[in-house]
């Protein structure tokens, strides 16, 4: 080998070594400079999980504020509702009570308007029936006057009446007291009071004793009263008796519990 032949090769087996040489200081190079970036890398994505992590919890205490509000606005809203509804029924209360106050009241007043008027009737009552007494005793004394009555035969034609009928009607009692009076005024029978009662075979109640132990009550002795007065419910009988007929005679009318008869 000659040494041109040499040196060319020594040339290429030192441009050899400078490549490898090169190489491996570029993959040192590179090597150095990974190193140098992965622990600014791995601090980076611990900063990022960081940050996320306090972004998360942020955003869970806000959701969790938010929840709270809402809770405690839908109890605000639920006791003002509730406080709504207890006034309302309170209200409602309120106005019953008065309702039952006013119609208590309108109920009071009513009653005693309707106790007042009941006053008013029956005074009124009272002085029209005082004044109608006194005006049939006014007419029973000036009838008594003029017929020349006396008190026994008032008693008399009291205890007749009492004696044939004294649960009769007012009416029934009146027309017994008109028989007797008109036989009084009549040509066929005596002209007194104790003549027409005591006559023979005429009333039965003086033959059965009836007559004699006869108290006459109160109305029978008003009942007495007005006829004396001149109250008439049969007209001119001359008779009565139980039922529409009597015999032959002539049926006027009833009253009371009798048939009154011509």
């Amino acid at each position: 080998m000659n040494t041109k032949t040499l040196n060319k090769n020594i040339i290429v087996l030192l441009a050899l070594f400078a490549a490898v040489l090169m190489t491996v200081i570029a993959f040192d190079l590179r090597k150095a400079h990974a190193d140098e970036i992965a622990p600014a890398v791995v601090a980076g994505d611990a900063d990022n999980d960081g940050i996320a992590d306090s972004v998360e919890a942020e955003i869970a205490a806000q959701q969790k504020a938010s929840e709270e509000a809402k809770l405690q606005a839908e109890a605000q809203i639920a006791a003002q509702q509730k406080a709504a509804e207890e006034a309302r029924i309170k209200a409602e209360k309120e106005i019953e009570e008065q309702k039952r106050a006013v119609e208590a009241e309108q109920k009071r007043i009513e009653a005693e308007n309707k106790a007042r008027e009941e006053e008013i009737a029956r005074k009124k009552a009272e002085e029209e029936a005082r004044k109608q007494a006194e005006e049939e005793q006014r007419k029973f004394e000036e009838s008594l006057s003029a017929t020349g009555m006396s008190d026994e035969d008032f008693n008399a034609l009291c205890k007749i009446v009492q004696a044939e009928d004294g649960h009769d009607t007012i009416e029934g009692r009146i027309g017994i007291a008109n028989v007797i009076l008109n036989r009084v005024r009549s040509p066929l029978y005596p002209n007194t009071i104790m003549g027409v009662i005591t006559a023979p075979g005429q009333f039965g109640p003086v033959s059965s004793g009836k007559f004699a132990a006869a108290i006459p009550s109160a109305s029978t002795i008003s009942a007495v009263k007005k006829a004396v007065a001149g109250a008439n419910t049969v007209g001119n009988a001359l008779y009565f008796h139980r039922g529409t007929s009597f015999g032959n005679r002539t049926f006027i009318t009833m009253a009371g519990a009798h048939g009154f008869f011509a």
